[in-house]
């Protein structure tokens, strides 16, 4: 079934902090309060998890809200076994390919493959760390560095204005990674897949780094004997997915008023 929905019953784990449970959607960012650490620990394993609409190092697709243990183990699960997708290339020359989409036995490390029958380029395809992932954005979301568009420039340029209702991009800080879906349902999965999974590292991050200040394995020492407690508990559910199976076109470019 769709990963998204209604009210989740999380397979354990514990929330990572600066999450808001229930309907709400609170700011996030910030470190969390000894109370609020406590009440999302219990409220994650049997409610939804809500994340806010834009941490200061990530944001999530429009929309998507969900970042529940159930969410995240899921999607990590179908990204362990592969899931195929059109994959736009960066350069003006290379053709859109069927490619596959997986994540390393770290759980923060995506790559791709050629699909069964695409040709091989013969280059090692990158390995890019989920962590510094700072946005999902739907195809026809705005673009902040082009604001009377949407999308990407790989996307307006590559991607058919057909297609641009099951078309998303990853936004990192020196490329994107520009994807078609198979289908809508599909486009629906992934984006919310990667909005929770990204969300979930990015606060894990945080808070084993003492409120961003993380160190090169993005890890840290935290302020308190407390803190450690927490940092074990910001990155459970993360390790418990990790260990479980395995031209622009201007009719979809431009900004809709």
């Amino acid at each position: 079934g769709e990963l998204g929905g209604g009210p989740t019953n999380a397979a354990g784990g514990v929330a990572a902090p600066g999450m808001t449970t229930g309907g709400g959607g609170g700011a996030g960012g910030g470190a969390p309060t000894g109370n609020e650490s406590v009440s999302l620990g219990t409220a994650t394993q049997t409610h939804e998890v809500r994340m806010p609409m834009l941490l200061s190092t990530f944001k999530p697709a429009t929309g998507c809200t969900n970042a529940s243990d159930f969410i995240v183990r899921c999607f990590v699960a179908r990204l362990r076994s592969g899931i195929t997708v059109v994959k736009h290339g960066r350069s003006r020359w290379c053709k859109s390919r069927l490619r596959v989409l997986h994540v390393h036995s770290d759980g923060r490390s995506l790559s791709w493959k050629p699909a069964l029958g695409e040709p091989s380029s013969g280059k090692r395809p990158p390995k890019l760390d989920l962590t510094t992932c700072r946005e999902v954005r739907h195809a026809w979301s705005p673009d902040p560095d082009n604001p009377m568009f949407t999308g990407t420039p790989i996307l307006r340029q590559k991607c058919e204005a057909a297609n641009a209702h099951k078309s998303f991009a990853l936004i990192f800080p020196k490329r994107t990674v520009d994807i078609t879906a198979v289908t809508a349902d599909q486009c629906k999965v992934l984006m919310e897949g990667f909005s929770a999974l990204c969300f979930r590292l990015h606060v894990a991050q945080k808070v084993a780094g003492g409120d961003g200040k993380s160190g090169s394995n993005g890890g840290g020492v935290g302020e308190g004997g407390n803190n450690n407690e927490e940092q074990s508990r910001a990155t459970a559910s993360i390790t418990a997915s990790n260990k479980s199976d395995k031209g622009i076109s201007p009719k979809f470019g431009k900004k809709r008023s």
